[in-house]
């Protein structure tokens, strides 16, 4: 088989009124034919997914179709990796979709530049495509290719998979993949070890990518069951980012820059605050001093925690009695 220069890789689960729209835009992108695939992993889903996207294939022959028991995104994108043939991975969700003809010129740049991760740009919008302004991703000046550390020693970590083009070869070298144990932020730490080891990172200035905010989605779930595993994972993800640093300073001598540790207290200020609105103050503590996490350092303005809002934040979080006494006292006022 021919080698692709891009594969878009799409796990589905559960999108059935979004997923049409996600396929078109990837098919018209101002790419040749013959030059990209789309890899579509269905993860189980109980939905009509499946039936869409076989009738988008029977007009679309670049788009391949795998099915696979429900193992999660992490797992389903780890299968779109091993069947794909590009030189170049993008990740896209599913209820999500692309500007159209943005990815031809930013995969001319990443081939041009060898580059082995282009970070680009996105905007959040609403279910029927609107944007969100109060939620539109910050922007930088686009960048000449860097190190992994080096660029990011200027510039945030940015977590989510679908933001960037990843080399094939990249991937295919270091082994790195997914960790299908986590459910929940399993971006982060896949992001981290990749762009602490990249020898060439670039970011381009354009809007490429449109997610989509859902009230509905996984991430909005409300019960109470669910939060608890959504506050875990997130501390599990803290974990695996806290790994990879540590592994980074023992391979290199070098301290981790400051915006990996600021991705890494992100997952952890989200688990601390939402434990305070839950109840579940305790239970979170534990797991994250089972890690050794706790107390964890406050961070800078490489993670855009910083300033007098944070510092009272971060003071209370380190203080388990008041945290949990703050607990009491929200969900008393919340009743």
């Amino acid at each position: 088989m021919k080698h692709m220069l891009l594969s878009y890789i799409v796990p589905v689960y559960n999108t059935a009124p979004y997923v049409l729209r996600c396929l078109e835009t990837l098919v018209d992108q101002g790419i040749d034919v013959d030059d990209y695939e789309v890899v579509v992993v269905d993860d189980g889903s109980p939905d009509d997914s499946r039936s869409i996207i076989e009738g988008f294939i029977a007009t679309h022959p670049q788009v391949r179709l795998i099915s696979q028991p429900n193992a999660g995104l992490s797992a389903a994108r780890n299968t779109g990796i091993k069947h794909a043939h590009g030189r170049y991975l993008q990740f896209v969700d599913s209820d999500d979709y692309l500007e159209v003809g943005k990815i031809g010129a930013l995969l001319r740049r990443a081939i041009e530049q060898n580059l082995d991760i282009l970070l680009f740009n996105h905007r959040n919008v609403d279910i029927d495509g609107n944007p969100i302004p109060a939620a539109s991703a910050a922007d930088f000046p686009s960048t000449s290719p860097a190190t992994g550390p080096e660029y990011l020693s200027n510039h945030p970590m940015i977590p989510y998979a679908w933001r960037y083009l990843l080399s094939a070869d990249y991937l295919n070298r270091t082994g790195y993949r997914f960790d299908p144990e986590l459910r929940i932020c399993e971006d982060g730490p896949f992001m981290s070890r990749i762009m602490l080891n990249a020898d060439r990172v670039a970011y381009e200035d354009v809007i490429a990518y449109c997610y989509v905010s859902r009230g509905d989605s996984f991430m909005h779930n409300p019960d109470p069951k669910h939060l608890r595993h959504r506050m875990m994972g997130q501390v599990e993800a803290a974990a695996s980012i806290n790994e990879a640093m540590s592994q980074f300073e023992s391979a290199t001598g070098t301290t981790p820059p400051a915006s990996v540790a600021g991705m890494r207290n992100v997952y952890l200020y989200f688990a601390m605050t939402k434990a305070l609105e839950c109840g579940y103050v305790q239970e979170v503590l534990e797991r994250i001093r089972q890690h050794g996490l706790y107390p964890f350092p406050c961070v800078g303005p490489e993670a855009n925690y910083h300033g007098a809002k944070w510092k009272v934040i971060h003071g209370l979080m380190m203080r388990p009695r008041l945290w949990n006494l703050l607990s009491k006292v929200y969900r008393a006022i919340r009743k």
